[in-house]
């Protein structure tokens, strides 16, 4: 071999090395940032990203816990002692009243006084008996075509296998209380005396779904129409394994919800409806559908702030500056409304706060890093970070329409969803029901057991709206 073509050779080869190389390093690059991403996804956790508490392992628990802030057991001293109220002497049923015989010193020398005596009461359930109400159709014969006839049952009658009261409870058990359909017949069969089979039980909630219908969409349409608002959405399982949404839009005294099968901007305009006012969310896409002004939920993002301070490298510092900037901007609007803050001083000291994450999730969406993406998203929304440092009457965070929520969530939990449009409409309808109750300070189950018997009578059923309180809608 001569030298030239023993050089050409050696340049071939040199030019194969080199282009594998750029093969390697270019794997090897892809392969550093596919372990960042398996090394972020392995450190989520409740903290850090939108997964629950529940799923959280045992080691984050401890890691995550703050020793400092942990209180002893027990009661606290000189706290203001927490006795157990007396019932009122009309709910009384037995009374036996105790006199003493002789004194402490042994003298049997006593004189009646007008100090208040001392009472103290024992509460008790008796056993709980049914009322049965029975039609008895008597037969007679007539004397001139020897038919057999009787008097038939009107149309309410014939709705009714249970009274508006054992429907209540089956609300409050199935919808409240999150008690499993065969626990809630265990207790209504055992405890109250009353044989109901597991499709009786069905039977009711069908009843109270019906009983709730109209409330149910007068109530939607009376919280579209609020200034400010609260919307959400988790995931909620339909039958034949389909995926489903409940979604929920709440304000201070009401709160609706809604399974439909997506979590897409159709599903969200189906809830959002005519609403024009303020709206409080997440930065789901669903929403961006709504043209209107909105309100970022705070504690998101100071959880996907603490996300960003794990990373390596820039945006990790960016993301330790964001999410104590997020802690100081959130303290801010508490003191503000515990009236330790005024509002002027709130709204001066927050402009330069404002200025600075801005800043920050400008320079985290230039970063290069896999978390830019998002910074850049966060930044592209930034005129609906600010929304409650110019209106005083919207909160930083969506933590109402969590709480809704959360039941739901304890809900499917126990229940996997729902497994048939019945079951979905009177998921929707208790919830809202149960929900709006609590808002507004009223008993569950007085309002469903009005509900029931007004359904059962055949006249409209009672509204959820409380007009005092809500948010009115501003011109």
């Amino acid at each position: 071999m001569g030298k030239d073509a023993y050089i050409k050779q050696l340049e071939a080869e040199n030019a194969t090395l080199k282009q594998r190389i750029e093969t390697l390093e270019k794997r090897l690059e892809e392969m550093k940032k596919h372990i960042e991403s398996l090394e972020r996804r392995l450190g989520m956790n409740s903290q850090n990203s939108s997964k629950p508490p529940s799923s959280d392992p045992p080691a984050t628990a401890v890691v995550l816990s703050r020793p400092h802030r942990r209180k002893k057991r027990g009661a606290r001293k000189g706290h203001t002692p927490h006795l157990r109220a007396l019932l009122p002497p009309e709910n009384v049923t037995q009374r036996i009243e105790l006199s003493p015989e002789a004194c402490t010193c042994g003298s049997a020398r006593l004189e009646e006084t007008a100090e208040e005596p001392q009472r103290h009461q024992i509460v008790d359930i008796p056993p709980i008996q049914p009322e049965v109400t029975e039609y008895i159709q008597l037969i007679y014969c007539c004397k001139d075509c020897g038919a057999l006839v009787y008097q038939p049952l009107s149309d309410t009658i014939k709705r009714r296998y249970f009274g508006p009261g054992l429907l209540a409870l089956v609300g409050i058990l199935t919808g409240s209380l999150n008690t499993s359909k065969r626990k809630a017949l265990a207790l209504i069969n055992e405890v109250f005396g009353v044989p109901m089979s597991l499709g009786g039980l069905s039977t009711c909630e069908e009843q109270i779904a019906q009983a709730l219908a109209h409330p149910h969409q007068e109530l939607l349409e009376h919280v579209q129409q609020q200034s400010i608002a609260h919307a959400d959405e988790t995931g909620w399982p339909r039958g034949n394994r389909q995926k489903g949404w409940l979604w929920t839009l709440c304000c201070t005294t009401a709160a609706v919800f809604l399974i439909q099968a997506g979590r897409g901007q159709t599903a969200a305009q189906k809830l959002l409806g005519t609403f024009a006012g303020i709206l409080h969310c997440d930065r789901w896409s669903g929403y961006n559908c709504f043209g209107g002004l909105r309100q970022l939920c705070w504690a998101h993002l100071k959880r996907d702030f603490q996300a960003f301070s794990e990373m390596k490298g820039t945006i990790g510092r960016i993301g330790s500056k964001l999410f104590a900037l997020s802690k100081q901007i959130l303290h801010l609007r508490k003191r503000m409304r515990d009236g330790t803050l005024s509002w002027q001083t709130f709204r001066r000291r927050m402009e330069p706060l404002m200025q600075r994450v801005e800043r920050l999730l400008a320079r985290g969406a230039d970063s290069g890093s896999p978390l830019s993406g998002q910074c850049r998203r966060i930044f592209n929304q930034r005129h609906y970070l600010w929304t409650f440092v110019h209106d005083a009457r919207v909160e930083p965070t969506n933590n109402l329409a969590e709480r809704m929520v959360r039941q739901a969530v304890l809900w499917r939990k126990g229940s996997f969803g729902t497994q048939s449009e019945r079951g979905a409409r009177y998921v929707e309808r208790i919830l809202t029901a149960c929900a709006t109750c609590r808002l507004q300070g009223r008993s569950v189950i007085e309002y469903l057991h009005h509900a029931c018997r007004c359904h059962l009578d055949g006249i409209p059923t009672p509204s959820l709206i409380k007009t005092v309180g809500c948010l009115a809608k501003t011109a």
